[in-house]
């Protein structure tokens, strides 16, 4: 009998079920597939002939493995990177003919990742599956959490600290929690508009960095002092920053390559209509093409955006509470802040785009750009680390960049 274990995950996690063939964007064409140890082992144990034939001839041994519970095996791609065990119907023959138990750790764990902090195994969902992305996104009242004793199963740790432990006596992960608690409960605060909350959460951050570089004794009490409403009064709307913001996003969309790097044709799709909504194809004007940004963005986020504010914020509340903000980058907070701002203001910069080419837009069009961006650009083995490296580089890691970013200024 399998033992219970501590379990934290967000109230959607019950909600999901693999919709296999039926999936827009299934995780098994694209990506590699990476097969365990003890499932490798377990194909060439099967007794059905034809299944053992698939096995021999399209799953290798991986020379180069990093984890034996992870990556000991690899399957060999067609063309298009399709995993040969899906059916015509893009359903998974695995599954179908031997059952659950013959699906591989990553195979049976994803989209849901999970993180043991503390002895608890905290569960979410990959916004990169289309159903996670409709499930989690949506969620009108935001993102809740709970707790529970379950029985975990095969799975995958992504992360595994005991924030107590010595060696992060002198580290900022000794306060993962609480840093984390207070950065979600930031940006879940609907009292301020979002880019409010985004900003308050970066002055914050940038305050905390400060804190501890001093040292780690004062770190809960500077937390628990934080005033959210001095940041607030002091700012206000400037929408004066298209150029900067599009002459920066252009560079952005540049260095992804899209075309010649990215498989998903979808985002190359998106891509295309971002290029077109914004003219990046017919000038190389900055000012024509901020003048379209501004156009699109005075109509898009007034109209659109704002009415569906939720989307981002569960977005971010999600990104933040999988990915161990605000250390998903480095151990600096304000490096995990800053690529947070960058997420959300990159896929606002391409949802204007692609709405100034079509001149219309909706909820599902917005949820599935999100999942398509998110497969894309966090699958990516490179681009976040040499954004934030490029960030650095140009000395726009800091609240200035931010108030651009954010459409803000202080008051006079």
């Amino acid at each position: 009998m399998e033992n219970k274990i501590k379990m934290r995950y967000p109230l959607y996690l019950k909600e999901f079920k693999c919709i296999g063939g039926s999936c827009e964007d299934s995780c098994c064409i694209g990506w590699d597939v990476d097969i365990d140890k003890s499932t490798f082992k377990q194909y060439y144990k099967v007794q059905d002939k034809d299944m053992k034939k698939m096995f021999q001839k399209n799953v290798s041994n991986n020379n180069n493995y990093s984890y034996a519970e992870v990556d000991y095996g690899k399957v060999k791609l067609k063309d298009g990177k399709r995993c040969p065990f899906l059916d015509e119907d893009n359903y998974c023959i695995i599954y179908s003919k031997l059952g659950e138990e013959y699906l591989s750790n990553v195979c049976t764990s994803f989209p849901r990742i999970t993180n043991k902090i503390d002895g608890y195994y905290e569960m979410s969902l990959d916004v990169a599956c289309p159903e996670a992305a409709r499930i989690l996104l949506l969620k009108k009242d935001g993102i809740e959490f709970t707790e529970s004793e379950e029985i975990l199963g095969k799975h995958i740790l992504s992360s595994d600290i005991d924030t107590k432990a010595k060696e992060f006596n002198n580290s900022p992960i000794k306060y993962l929690k609480q840093i984390r608690d207070f950065s979600i409960k930031t940006i879940k605060n609907r009292e301020f508009d979002l880019s409010k909350r985004i900003f308050i959460l970066g002055d914050f951050l940038e305050k905390l960095e400060e804190e501890l570089n001093k040292n780690y004794t004062g770190v809960s009490k500077f937390i628990n002092e934080y005033e959210i409403n001095s940041v607030n009064d002091c700012y206000e709307t400037d929408t004066s920053n298209y150029t900067f913001q599009v002459s920066f996003f252009k560079k952005m969309v540049e260095d992804l390559d899209v075309f010649n790097e990215v498989d998903s044709i979808s985002f190359q799709e998106y891509t295309e209509e971002l290029i077109a909504g914004l003219t990046f194809d017919e000038t190389q004007n900055i000012n024509k093409c901020s003048e379209m940004y501004k156009e699109g963005f005075d109509c898009y986020f007034e109209k659109f955006i704002n009415d569906n504010s939720h989307i981002f914020e569960n977005y971010l509340v999600n990104f933040m509470y999988r990915n161990l903000f605000p250390f998903s980058e480095t151990e600096s907070v304000f490096d995990g802040y800053i690529m947070l701002l960058i997420r959300y203001s990159f896929i606002r910069f391409y949802l204007v785009g692609i709405f100034s080419f079509n001149k219309q837009s909706s909820v599902d069009n917005m949820v599935r750009f999100i999942q398509v961006f998110s497969k894309t650009t966090e699958h990516h083995k490179t681009y976040l680390s040499d954004v934030l490296d490029n960030v650095k580089k140009n000395r726009f890691n800091n609240m200035e960049f931010a108030k651009k970013i954010l459409f803000l200024k202080r008051k006079i």
